[in-house]
């Protein structure tokens, strides 16, 4: 195995080291053509106040408030609409403005700009541009995009939840006017019930099954009303008490820096090409071990199957006093030499006696 896999490596050497050479040379020469760029970053403090009593149910309680809203930011980058608002108020304008402006645009933020939570609270916002002011400018503007969509996307929320309890309050006194206007008609059509209601209280009135009845739908109806208009209180309570809550734990705790040269990426210059290079020689080996087994040529006994009836063995006879020639052949022996197969070559001896 040895054998073939030598000499198919001598017999296509400029194929199988091709991979090695041109990926890695490739892959550094894309990442040193790329001009250098400034980066800033920014600190974004986020966190849930606590002191506040209001709910947020599009919160994983398993996460911290940073992986939260960097989970949130990560999702809006991958939007048109967040991307094109953020484009519209930088220097990005003119890259919006064309027929492949959407694709272009991802390609950036997705090339350009990292996001990170630093422990609980802290979310760190990065982003390279050539232009110093333009990475300033994009950063500040998707702090204030990521923060102005997610008060919108909460006020919305909310109005939503509002107008539900709303409805649901109008329904119970809706309910309740129709239970009360029942009971009313009941009592001017039976003065009997109403004399003893007024003597005697509600405890007395009731032995009338039909005033009861009456009664309890009246009692039914006065708790769904309070239900209702106590979830709708509580609804505008958390408005109210979430929006004060967004603005104090949604903040810039540091403002936008940028480098103050431009800079290569150290970590695309180095890790890229290194990642190349083990790709490169993945490929050569594989390609190496393809032509190796790929060769079902035989060459001696060895090379047979085991259930091989061998009539004959013709040896390898080499004329004294004739010059070998070069050629591949001389390349397989020195091959199979090296492998471990020692093959007699004369042919220097006999130019010698020549």
């Amino acid at each position: 195995m040895i054998e073939k896999v030598l000499e198919a490596f001598f017999r296509h050497w400029l194929l199988i080291l091709l991979p090695v050479i041109v990926i890695p040379l490739d892959v550094a020469a894309s990442v040193l053509s790329t001009p250098p760029q400034y980066e800033a970053s920014a600190g974004m403090w986020v966190e849930q106040a606590t002191y506040l009593n209001y709910s947020i149910d599009d919160i994983n309680r398993y996460l911290s408030p940073a992986q939260n809203q960097r989970n949130r930011l990560v999702e809006l980058m991958q939007t048109r609409s967040f991307l094109d608002a953020v484009a519209k108020n930088t220097g990005l304008a003119e890259i919006a403005a064309r027929p492949t402006g959407s694709d272009d645009l991802r390609d950036i933020f997705a090339r350009d700009f990292e996001s990170s939570a630093t422990g609980d609270h802290l979310l760190t916002l990065k982003f390279r541009a050539e232009s110093r002011d333009l990475a300033l400018q994009v950063l500040s503007t998707i702090f204030t995009s990521f923060r102005t969509r997610a008060a919108a996307d909460r006020y919305g929320q909310a109005q939503l939840a509002i107008s539900f309890y709303q409805t649901n309050l109008s329904d119970a006194e809706a309910t309740l006017a129709t239970a009360r206007a029942d009971l009313a008609k009941f009592l001017a059509a039976n003065v009997n019930i109403a004399t003893t209601l007024s003597r005697s209280g509600v405890d007395v009135a009731r032995a009338d099954p039909q005033f009861a009845e009456a009664q309890r739908r009246v009692d039914a109806a006065q708790r769904d009303a309070d239900k209702a208009r106590e979830s709708l209180d509580r609804a505008e309570l958390d408005v109210s008490a979430g929006t004060k809550g967004f603005e104090l734990s949604f903040r810039l705790a540091d403002e936008p820096q940028a480098s103050l040269t431009p800079s290569r990426q150290l970590k695309k210059a180095l890790i890229y090409p290194i990642a190349a290079l083990v790709f490169g020689v993945i490929l050569s080996a594989s390609l190496l071990f393809l032509f190796a087994l790929s060769d079902h040529s035989i060459r001696s006994i060895a090379d047979l199957a085991p259930d091989t009836v061998i009539l004959g063995v013709l040896p390898h006879l080499t004329p004294e006093g004739v010059a070998r020639r070069s050629g591949p052949a001389v390349t397989r022996r020195a091959v199979a030499f090296v492998a471990g197969a020692i093959v007699p070559l004369r042919g220097g001896k006999a130019r010698e006696a020549s």
